[in-house]
């Protein structure tokens, strides 16, 4: 059956999902331009993350076949002051693209900011990652700086854009 055709929902993620969530991840720390991750995260690792209590967040995009991506919030910081902040990932397997998927991940993921009272996400992407870029704009992402040279990658120095989006009680 085509992707096309494959029903996709949206759904909390569970620990019997880490698995394949680290795989996603993991083709895109082989693959780069999306991580500054060098290992692998292990199976173990995301399960953790998932069981972590709001106001973080973990979701899938699930269809008959398989887990085609997923996203976070997660706490931005310990820090008592940033306690109505996150930061978001999405993350799409490469036979998931193209198919709207991580349009409805990200509305999830905007859902759960407003049910949890977050007030701020922020999105870091590698800088040159136009695609990601746009896809954050779309979402009423906003670009708020530059960090200059803050990572290394390829024995190259990496620009990362910092964006966010401002929840708003009203909706403005």
């Amino acid at each position: 059956m085509p992707l096309s055709d494959l029903r996709i929902r949206i759904r909390h993620a569970t620990e019997n999902d880490a698995s394949r969530v680290a795989e996603i991840y993991n083709h895109y720390v082989d693959v780069g331009g999306a991580t500054f991750d060098t290992v692998h995260l292990s199976t173990e690792m995301v399960g953790q993350r998932i069981k972590q209590p709001k106001p973080d967040g973990w979701y899938v995009a699930e269809s008959d076949e398989s887990l085609l991506g997923w996203a976070s919030a997660r706490r931005y910081s310990d820090r008592f002051g940033y306690r109505f902040c996150c930061e978001t990932a999405i993350y799409i397997a490469p036979d998931g693209q193209g198919r709207q998927i991580g349009n409805r991940l990200q509305q999830r993921v905007d859902q759960h900011c407003v049910q949890c009272n977050l007030h701020h996400a922020v999105a870091r992407i590698i800088a040159d990652n136009q695609r990601s870029l746009a896809f954050h704009y779309r979402h009423g992402y906003e670009m708020v700086g530059i960090q200059k040279e803050i990572g290394r990658m390829n024995d190259q120095w990496v620009d990362v854009a910092i964006l966010q989006k401002i929840f708003r009680p009203d909706g403005n």
